[in-house]
């Protein structure tokens, strides 16, 4: 009675910190995103982890209690020795324990393929409704199929093959280990129960093997076998067809595997299996191989011919390039090529020395007087310090020499802080450090990508092969108040207009004005009117560079600098009057 008393309170003390970490963590994220301005991303954030996981952890758990209950059930009693004194016994364990077992090794298995289910941002952007109004020549589907739904798709069918095969391969080894499933000298011997569980977990392989077929003829259009990827057409006149084929050969097979396992008939199950493995081979590498080997080259150039252009054209479509710029590119092949250039800008740890965020920021900042606008979270009292505290583990924050007015900064790091508001979009590969007046600003650009876009040509880009890839904004991170600002770009793509319709906070007004003006030094204090030049042409310059501060200011909202810029130029013009 102790020891089990001990337990629960053991059990229960691990709950109540593992779900008070689990709080607090949740607490903390979303005053993150509040104090960003971006609590709609939040949600969506939210609601697509929660749909992905929960819907995913069910349905894992639901596949893997069931096989392994079937499997418990298909052994019959269990039994285990016991002694009592001097006598040996078997004792049979009762079916809850049984089904205890079952119900926790599915938790563990649905833990285990957890990390294959997709990604909240490809179910963000499925959600968003992107229409690209272009279609495919050949599926006659909306470009968006390719960009949004199919990596969701690809996604779903790895954690289903993952899920399906663990399963299976837990069910043939606990098998094993019972007299239900043995080798013998005449072969595998099993029982009935055995051979049906083993049946319809071959046929449900089967039936994703289908699911394969169906993925590999939307990625023909993606990366066909034709020269440099170039969808062909071998590609459209025979494998087309032969998927197909084997995505109906497939389903019978499927079938036939479940029927005839179930009556006993093995040997009908291992020439269906059979059968579908000679037809994938023949269709996808020898049927292939033969038609280009027998068909003249001349012959083969002249079927080639629309393809390319085909090729050429959805190529133009996915970067926006003329013909010059796309032969540069394909001859350059140089990552990042149409990011950002570096600039002649201060060394690193002199523009790090003034900085809340920079490339590369680690660690929790406290500002206990933040003198300006800073983006972070409020620390506050009570129970909202308590979380910061819990969630960062950073006890130092229940400490009262800091006041409830200080701000954290978190995730200062500014590729991090940046993808955290903009997680659809690929980055530059460059972090540039440009200057608006005398305030420091990082500036990544930001592109709308894809790796399944039809028909187009591959570059490696910002690090990744791509087969789509446009500016969709650039991003703006004040390295003193660590506030984001993204202007987006004026001829916006289906997908980032998509995004910034959705979460309209995501781009900021101000912005583009501010990516304009900006520059490679910060703007000098204004000089004595003693010092200025006497020269019309020299006044007209000064007049103008304290103008377009004064647009700056106010275009940042920034009173202070504003107002250093009107008194310098009263007191530029006042001599001038005179």
């Amino acid at each position: 009675m102790a020891r089990r008393r001990l337990f629960i309170g053991v059990v229960i003390a691990a709950a109540v910190l593992v779900g008070g970490r689990t709080v607090s963590a949740l607490f903390a994220d979303y005053s993150w995103y509040a104090a960003m301005g971006a609590t709609p991303l939040w949600d969506e954030r939210a609601g697509n982890l929660l749909l992905i996981y929960g819907i995913g952890t069910v349905v894992a758990i639901f596949v893997a209690f069931v096989n392994l209950s079937a499997l418990g059930r298909s052994i019959g009693t269990l039994t285990l020795p016991r002694r009592l004194a001097n006598v040996e016994f078997g004792e049979a364990v009762p079916r809850k324990y049984i089904d205890r077992f079952a119900f926790l090794s599915a938790v563990v298995i649905a833990a285990a393929v957890t990390p294959a289910l997709p990604s909240w941002t490809s179910l963000a952007l499925v959600r968003l409704g992107v229409r690209f109004r272009e279609s495919d020549p050949y599926f006659q589907h909306d470009l968006a199929f390719y960009t949004t739904w199919l990596p969701f798709e690809k996604s779903m069918y790895s954690w289903a093959m993952l899920l399906i095969v663990t399963v299976s391969m837990v069910c043939v080894i606990l098998y094993s280990l019972t007299p239900g499933l043995r080798w013998e000298r005449a072969g595998i011997r099993m029982s009935a129960r055995v051979r049906r569980h083993l049946s319809v977990l071959a046929a449900l392989l089967l039936l994703i093997t289908m699911w394969s077929y169906r993925l590999e003829s939307y990625d023909l259009m993606i990366r066909g076998g034709g020269e440099e990827g170039v969808f062909s057409y071998v590609d459209h006149q025979w494998l087309l067809p032969g998927l197909l084929l084997l995505w109906v050969a497939t389903a019978a097979a499927s079938i036939t595997v479940l029927l005839s396992g179930w009556t006993g008939q093995l040997r009908t199950s291992f020439v269906a299996v059979t059968v579908i493995v000679v037809l994938s081979i023949s269709v996808q590498a020898i049927v292939p191989l033969l038609v280009r080997r027998v068909t003249p080259k001349e012959a083969q150039m002249v079927r080639e011919r629309p393809y390319v252009v085909t090729r050429a054209d959805f190529t133009r479509r996915a970067y926006d390039l003329n013909a010059s710029s796309l032969e540069f590119l394909h001859k350059s092949a140089v990552s990042a090529s149409s990011d950002t250039v570096a600039t002649s800008a201060p060394g690193p740890q002199m523009l790090r020395e003034d900085s809340l965020v920079y490339p590369g920021a680690r660690g929790l900042v406290v500002l206990a007087d933040p003198q300006l606008d800073v983006a972070g979270q409020r620390l506050g009292d009570g129970l909202s310090r308590f979380g910061y505290a819990w969630a960062y583990q950073s006890f130092d924050l229940l400490s009262d020499s800091i006041p409830r007015r200080a701000r954290l900064v978190t995730l200062r790091d500014v590729r991090n802080r940046i993808m955290a508001l903009a997680p659809v979009f690929a980055q530059g590969s460059v972090v540039e450090p440009m200057f608006h007046a005398d305030t420091l600003y990082w500036k990544l650009e930001l592109y709308s990508a894809s790796s399944n876009y039809p028909l187009s040509q591959h570059y490696v880009l910002a690090g990744e092969e791509r087969s789509y890839f446009k500016h969709a904004a650039t991003a703006l991170v004040n390295a003193r108040t660590a506030r984001v600002m993204i202007a987006a770009d004026p001829s916006p793509d289906p997908i980032s207009t998509a995004w910034m319709t959705a979460f309209p906070n995501s781009s900021d007004y101000r912005a583009p004005g501010i990516a304009g003006e900006l520059t490679t030094t910060p703007w000098e204090p204004a000089p004595a009117a003693s010092q200025l030049a006497t020269g019309d042409s020299a006044f007209r310059s000064s007049v103008t560079r304290y103008y377009n501060r004064m647009r700056a200011a106010l275009a940042a909202a920034n009173l202070k600098d504003f107002g250093i810029a009107y008194d310098s130029l009263g007191a530029l013009v006042a001599p001038k009057r005179k």
